[in-house]
């Protein structure tokens, strides 16, 4: 090689030239110098590589076999550029990363999560579910005044961008993505004038949540001045971005389809994937038209594949290694084992030297607030320490119990060097179409015999009113029963530990109760009679909030009523006024109310009550009671089965023959089979066994509707006497079939359940409980 690359130095120092000593010193210089710039040359005559990957949601996947394959025919990528799925891939491509750990994600992210953003009910305050329970139907609307507000997008992109940050290694933002191990853009789309926008620069996983941003379903992503969405709108297939690199060789991946043809066009995907199809045909065919005689277009086969569905993702990455290997012959010549060695290493010394989270001593937590909550309730909730390391872990764990005030459209984080100093800027952004929310009820219980129930209701929650959190929330319910609730929360401490409430209630209720509390046994026959409740309660007490999932109130109550039978007006009204003094405590870790999989939930009331009474022309009585009031519920799920325990004890100590506020059973998992209420007394003791088997998921991606079936066993009574044993206490067993769908707006349910003493009942609810 050295001959044919200098033959006049060999040829000088051939035996018949006889050359002094100085000048036989100057050739030898002179061959190094020659040697080391050819050498250098055949270095640069290989070919900068760019890689290009389009977009197209699920099918994306197919980017990661293709990179896989240009690994094992040693083909090195000197730039990459991608669009929407394209650009987290290529993202995490450039970050280091082998095709091999990019595919692991698809075996351990639950992609369906990243478009969902509704706070889990387990993790919400007490308050919030006891007031989601009643009010199931999150419509997500805000108001101002008299004007409706609705959200950008379906979700806000919270757990999406929690996806991309952790997959990426949470690196710290780049001046530039050319100091990424493999220079990099991502592909977005201005909304405000539908332009593209190559991004080059920045947090590289807010880059890549902005390339992927779909109108309609995610917002668009603020940065700078600019609204960016979804770069596939304008530049699916930035061919034209990695010849700006340098790129002399361009390997494009196209996962767009041909448009379908009626007959797919079957469902709600069908037509979403047909208009993303046709929205970036034109800029794909421009960016295609683009490409030389050297370049290389790979199409893998994705026709089968829908942009949303996620659980194809590995078998689009098989179809995109396959397309590749199918071009090897005329991929061959670009690959070389010792080059690519020495690609591979300079690529992961650049790795090693990428600032990660993890990596770094935090200086400073620096807030960009734009809520009405205070610097110190955001610092307190978020709960991380300045001066010392802080891993990936713990910041997602402040992130998440701050977003879960649920009053939050975005909170975002990133690692910025400032003055010296490593800084994370947390990003916390309040609703846009808020500080005022609407809750939707609507319920429904029927027994096709006894007690039919329905209930339509709107929530009206005001936010923003101090500081501290403050809110006021007024709650108006109509159909078989009736119920106006207005509430005030007030936080005394920015940590939101301590709080007070003050309330007021009217209701309007009929129920049916058994026409005698003396033996509250299960009659042979179903004597009931329905009575109208009225009641107005006026309620002040304070509060303690160690965590968001437990709640211990002191409070006072004053609750003026009257009660009538329906059918018997003769015996006419009885009215009552109470003083009661009481300390409840609540732990609930539920993800449902209705229809959990895990989670507890405990309930602890102790009340002392004055009570004064008065019958219309049967005189008045003073009385003076004690109770308490025990509630458990638990749910454990092992893959499709789901053991939920359920336990009830009341008891009131009252010189009363008749209650004010009888402990009740009947109906449907509170003794199934028996009309609802049937049996009242002084104290109650309940427990039920409930088994659900999950047979269908019906995960729709944005929401999940799963069908169970399941039956229960279920023992309890009521009584009066407090000096009963155990077995004088007369207790029925009872049990039930059902099967039910829990629905974005509540479970709805089938049921059929038998009591003792032969009674039974089919049922069917949907909605809230009553």
């Amino acid at each position: 090689m050295i001959t044919r690359l200098f033959p006049a130095a060999i040829q000088a120092l051939q035996p018949s030239c006889y050359l002094p000593l100085k000048r036989i010193s100057l050739v030898l210089f002179a061959l190094f110098c020659s040697f080391i710039h050819s050498a250098t040359a055949l270095a640069q005559e290989r070919p900068k590589i760019g890689v290009v990957l389009g977009g197209g949601g699920a099918k994306g996947a197919a980017h990661i076999g293709v990179l896989r394959a240009l690994e094992e025919m040693h083909i090195p990528v000197d730039y990459i550029a991608g669009t929407s799925m394209g650009a987290y891939v290529g993202g995490l491509y450039a970050t280091g990363m082998s095709a091999n750990e990019i595919e692991s994600f698809l075996e351990t992210i639950d992609w369906n999560n990243g478009y969902k953003d509704r706070v889990e009910r387990s993790d919400r305050r007490v308050r919030d579910k006891q007031k989601e329970d009643r009010f199931q139907i999150g419509t997500d609307v805000g108001f101002d005044f008299w004007q409706l507000k609705v959200p950008k997008g379906f979700v806000q992109g919270q757990n999406m961008a929690k996806i991309l940050r952790e997959t990426s290694g949470n690196i710290a933002a780049k001046e530039s993505f050319d100091l990424l191990p493999i220079p990099f853009r991502a592909m977005a789309t201005d909304i405000e004038n539908l332009t593209s926008v190559e991004l080059k620069s920045g947090d590289l996983a807010r880059a890549m949540q902005a390339s992927m941003s779909i109108p309609a379903i995610l917002p668009p992503l603020e940065l700078g001045e600019q609204l960016l969405v979804d770069g596939g709108i304008t530049n699916n297939l930035p061919v034209s971005v990695v010849k700006a690199m340098g790129a002399d060789i361009v390997i494009v991946v196209d996962i767009s389809n041909d448009f379908k043809g009626r007959d797919e066009l079957k469902s709600y995907f069908a037509v979403m994937d047909q208009l993303t199809d046709f929205m970036i045909r034109k800029n794909t065919e421009h960016q295609l038209s683009l490409l030389t005689d050297s370049d290389v277009l790979i199409k893998p086969d994705v026709l089968g594949i829908s942009t949303t569905d996620v659980t194809k993702m590995p078998e689009a990455s098989q179809h995109g290694y396959d397309a590749t290997m199918a071009l090897a012959p005329q991929l061959a010549s670009l690959g070389n084992s010792r080059d690519f060695q020495t690609y591979i290493d300079k690529k992961q010394r650049l790795r090693r030297q990428l600032e990660r989270v993890d990596d770094v001593h935090v200086d400073r937590i620096e807030l960009v607030n734009d809520s009405y909550y205070s610097d110190q309730v955001l610092l307190n909730r978020l709960n991380l320490q300045e001066g010392q390391e802080l891993n990936t872990e713990q910041l997602e764990a402040g992130i998440s119990s701050l977003y879960a005030l649920d009053r939050f459209e975005r909170i975002d984080y990133h690692l910025i060097q400032e003055g010296g100093q490593n800084v994370v800027q947390v990003d916390v952004r309040e609703k846009s179409w808020g500080p005022n929310y609407i809750d939707l009820r609507f319920a429904l219980e029927d027994d096709f015999d006894n007690v039919t129930k329905y209930s339509l209701g709107i929530g009206f929650n005001v936010t923003g009113l101090s500081e501290s959190g403050a809110e006021w929330r007024t709650e108006l319910e109509f159909g078989s029963d009736k119920r106006a609730s207005t509430e005030l929360y007030l936080p005394f401490v920015d940590e939101q530990e301590w709080f007070g409430l003050l309330g007021a209630e009217y209701s309007v209720e009929r129920r049916n109760v058994p026409l005698s509390f003396i033996s509250p046994e299960l009659p042979d026959e179903r004597f009931i009679d329905p009575v109208n409740y009225n009641r107005l309660t006026l309620d002040a007490s304070v509060g303690w909030q160690p965590q968001l999932w437990q709640e211990l109130n002191l409070g006072y109550r004053y609750i003026s009523g009257t009660t009538e039978f329906v059918n018997f007006p003769e015996s006419g009204r009885q009215k009552r006024q109470s003083l009661q003094g009481y300390t409840r405590f609540n732990y609930d870790t539920l993800d449902d109310i209705a229809m959990p999989t895990q989670g507890n939930l405990l309930m602890l009331e102790l009340a002392v009550s004055r009570d004064d009474l008065e019958f219309d022309g049967n005189g008045s009585s003073k009385d003076v009671s004690t109770s308490i009031d025990l509630v458990w519920k638990g749910a454990y799920t092992i893959d499709r089965h789901t053991f939920v325990g359920k336990g009830e004890y009341g008891r009131i100590d009252s010189d009363s023959q008749f209650p004010l506020d009888p402990k009740e059973l009947g109906g449907f998992l509170n003794l199934s089979g028996a009309p609802k209420d049937i049996i009242a007394a002084k104290n109650k003791i309940f427990t039920a066994a409930i088994y659900r088997y999950r047979i269908m998921d019906n995960d729709f991606g944005l929401f999940k509707s799963p069908v169970y079936i399941g039956g229960s066993a279920e023992w309890g009574g009521v009584y009066n006497s407090t000096k009963l044993s155990l077995s004088e206490i007369p207790t029925y067993f009872a049990g039930s079939i059902f099967t039910g769908i829990s629905t974005p707006a509540g479970p709805l349910i089938f049921a059929y359940g038998k009591t003792e003493r032969n009674y039974s009942s089919f049922y069917v609810q949907f909605g809230g409980s009553f």
